[in-house]
């Protein structure tokens, strides 16, 4: 079957391909089968020589509008009209040969090339542009009322001893209407469908190139989402290592005996990483299990992250209110990196001596986050505005044009889970400060 419709469709190709051909050897064959019996009769007609030669020659132009029927239909039709008119004026053909050869008189409008009509008719329906074929239909049923005239005119008389009866008449108008009808409907049928076709093909189309754009936007948030989470890792983790190898250097001066501490520390964060990245790499490389998909960390982790930060020396408190809500993967990961971004600027700008403060309020609509603290850093040193820890930084820390990663991220990842994010400096105790405030979702409104 599919072999069948995979041939059916090779030649439909070809012939597309090769109008000319295919139409000219349609008119051979209708020449071959229709033009003997035309032009046997129009030369016993009882007509003068040129009219014969003039009426000959018409009906050769019929066979040769066929050939450009595809190309040229408008202009294939009005030769047929012009062909169909000439022989719809021309004399009967009411010699003894002719009746003899026919049975009976013969309106040249009946001759067998005036099939030809019908096929350029069927042309113009399928292949012109609109108006086209709804005129080239009036222009058929006006000429088939023409033709119906000239038969009911015709002395039908000579060579039959039956009467024409009123029933004739109208089996012959019935007949016209119907032969000029038949083509321009199956016209207007091959044109509809070779539109569908047109507009299937248009819709995989366009199909294709959505489906090509979704791919490629869903490669685009995937980079997105593991930036994010290499962003968060490596600049976490290695804020601490730096705060730990910084305390660490005067701690183990004034006590060599706490070195093992500040090194395990540096170990245990470094390994912390590491692992993260190794989960992050595995999913980029697309060779990561389900269980290792970017990252584990979830608002459960919260206090550890406190507890950390606190062992590197940064002064940071941890308050928790209301009862708990489920929330869903996305959105746990999402509120501990909201927290670990913030705290890592806290370490990064905030400056020596700063403190923080991490607020968790679980309400009936999620969970509000506030990381704040009251440090002054950058901003008091250099001067520089406050938007430095919102996206914004210079090549030394100070404000500048580039986009930064941290809460850009953040701000894209909680509008991924539904939720807001807001980051603003001023958070009050005489200092400039800075505050990072996120409400997200929950996943359904059931405490746990």
């Amino acid at each position: 079957m599919q072999q069948r419709h995979g041939l059916v469709s090779g030649v439909d190709d070809w012939t597309r391909r090769r109008p000319w051909l295919v139409d000219g050897l349609l008119a051979l064959a209708l020449a071959a089968v229709l033009l003997p019996t035309s032009a046997e009769l129009v030369s016993i007609a009882p007509w003068p020589a040129p009219v014969r030669t003039g009426v000959l020659a018409m009906i050769s132009l019929g066979f040769v509008a066929v050939v450009v029927r595809r190309r040229h239909p408008l202009v294939a039709y009005a030769a047929c009209c012009l062909v169909m008119l000439t022989l719809l004026l021309v004399p009967d053909l009411t010699s003894a040969a002719a009746v003899g050869l026919a049975g009976q008189v013969v309106p040249p409008i009946l001759l067998p090339s005036s099939v030809v009509f019908l096929v350029v008719l069927y042309s113009v329906a399928a292949y012109a542009s609109r108006p086209w074929p709804t005129a080239a239909l009036a222009v058929g049923l006006a000429g088939a009322a023409l033709t119906t005239a000239r038969l009911w005119a015709v002395d039908w008389a000579v060579g039959q001893a039956a009467p024409v009866t009123l029933g004739w008449h109208v089996l012959v108008a019935a007949a016209l209407v119907a032969a000029v009808l038949a083509p321009w409907g199956l016209g207007r049928f091959r044109s509809v469908r070779a539109a569908y076709v047109v507009e299937l093909e248009q819709r995989a189309a366009r199909a294709e190139e959505q489906r090509a754009e979704r791919a490629e936007q869903a490669v685009l948030a995937e980079r997105a989402r593991i930036a994010r989470e290499m962003h968060d890792v490596v600049a976490h983790s290695l804020a601490v290592i730096v705060r730990q190898a910084d305390g660490g250097r005067f701690a183990v001066a004034g006590d060599p005996r706490r070195a093992g501490e500040v090194l395990a520390a540096v170990a245990a964060t470094g390994r912390e990483a590491l692992a993260d990245m190794r989960a992050a790499v595995g999913v980029l490389r697309g060779d990561a299990t389900p269980d290792d998909d970017v990252p584990q960390s979830t608002v459960d982790d919260v206090p550890g992250l406190v507890q950390r930060l606190r062992d590197t020396g940064l002064q940071v408190s941890l308050r928790t209110t209301g009862d708990a809500a489920a929330l869903d993967r996305a959105t746990s990961l999402a509120a501990f990196r909201v927290v670990q971004e913030a705290l890592t600027n806290v370490v990064k700008h905030a400056g020596g001596g700063a403190a923080a403060t991490v607020r968790l309020d679980w309400c009936t609509t999620g969970l509000d986050i506030a990381v704040t603290d009251d440090g002054g850093g950058a901003f008091e040193d250099s001067g520089t505005p406050p938007d430095i820890r919102t996206g914004t930084t210079g090549p030394n820390g100070g404000a500048g044009t580039a986009p930064g990663r941290g809460l850009i991220g953040m701000r894209e990842r909680v509008a991924l889970v539904g939720g807001r994010l807001s980051a603003a400096a001023g958070s009050g105790h005489g200092r400039a400060g800075f505050a990072v405030r996120a409400h997200l979702p929950p996943a359904g409104g059931h405490p746990r």
